[in-house]
Parts: structure tokens; C-alpha cells; sequence
């Protein structure tokens, strides 16, 4: 299953790469860190800097399963007023593959639409819904998963793992992440 990450400057750092190392962990998911600018390298909200794999304009939607926003105010700001990116989400919805998104980011979601009629959660303050908005971790609906914030990027990763490929799965990869004998 192939998964893309997608990364704009200021994009909140543990959201994006404890996602990414979950679904690696799971040996279930090609998971790429994809560019929205025109440089591979990206800064995070703390001044992270992480080397994509790849960057927007190269990937073909067709052959992707899964889209996932990292959170962070900036990064957010900036993967919302990037029309590719607005457009590939579109892609993904409309073609009934999933997206996925923490923190600040489910809110791309909202102004779109795709938050008028399914239960969702975000990070305080960036509810586009609030009627269906839940004071939860994560909740998780057919074709969207949404985490509240960068504390719950842990129970969201696995959601996403377990979504695909059952509880088994993430209980396979539970001893790796919490140092179980």
C-alpha cells in the first residue's frame, strides 16, 4: 500500500515522521515524505530539516493509496494555499482513497468540505465544523482519520495501521515501539 507524506515548511515534526516510522514499522506500507515546494529539502516548525523523497510535481495520484497532512500552523498555512496540493486532496476524496490528518490540518479538510458530514477532531481553535467536531485522540471514519495534535501522533499511526491491516499488525510492531521483551 503506498502511502504519501506530504511535507510543507513548518510542518510539525514528530506528526510527520512518528507517522512515518510507524508505517514503516509495520512493513505493510511504501511510505514516501513528498515536497509540496520546488526543493526536496523541507524545514519543520523546529527547525528540523528533513530531505524528501520526492517532490509533489513527480507524483502520480493514480498510483497512491493513501494521503497524509502533518499538522503545524505553517505547515498547514502552507500546504493550504498550494492549489496542488488542494487538488490532489480533491483527487484522493473523489476517487474514494483516504486522507488522513492531525492537529491543524483536518482543517484543509473542512474548508473543502469533507467535514460537513463525518465526525472529526483537530487541534483546539481549528474546527471548521464544530457540531461534529469530538474531544477525543482520534476518530476515524471510512475514508478519513483525523488526530487531535502532535501528543496523539502515536494512537493516530496506529490507527492508520490498524484501519488497513487489523490490530494484529500494529500488535506486531507494539514490542519495537515500547521496548517489550
Amino acid at each position: 500500500m503506498n502511502a504519501l507524506i506530504l511535507l510543507a515548511d513548518g510542518f510539525e515534526t514528530v506528526e510527520a515522521l512518528q507517522t512515518y516510522d510507524v508505517l514503516q514499522r509495520s512493513k505493510m506500507f511504501q511510505v514516501r515524505l513528498v515536497s509540496v515546494s520546488s526543493s526536496l529539502t523541507v524545514r519543520s516548525s523546529h527547525g528540523v530539516t528533513v530531505q524528501a523523497d520526492a517532490l509533489l510535481n513527480e507524483v502520480d495520484a493514480r498510483e497512491e493509496d493513501i494521503l497524509i497532512l502533518p499538522g503545524g500552523k505553517l505547515g498547514v498555512e502552507n500546504l493550504g494555499k498550494n492549489e496542488k496540493v488542494l487538488e490532489l486532496i480533491r483527487y484522493f476524496l473523489q476517487h474514494e482513497k483516504d486522507v488522513h490528518a492531525i492537529c491543524a490540518a483536518p482543517s484543509i479538510l473542512g474548508k473543502l468540505g469533507y467535514l460537513n458530514d463525518v465526525p472529526y477532531t483537530c487541534f483546539p481553535g481549528f474546527e471548521t465544523n464544530p457540531d461534529l467536531w469530538q474531544d477525543v485522540g482520534v476518530v476515524e471514519t471510512k475514508h478519513i482519520i483525523t488526530g487531535r495534535s502532535m501528543g496523539y501522533t502515536l494512537p493516530f499511526a496506529k490507527t492508520i495501521v490498524a484501519h488497513y491491516f487489523g490490530e494484529k499488525t500494529v500488535e506486531a510492531i507494539r514490542p519495537g515501539i515500547e521496548g517489550l521483551r
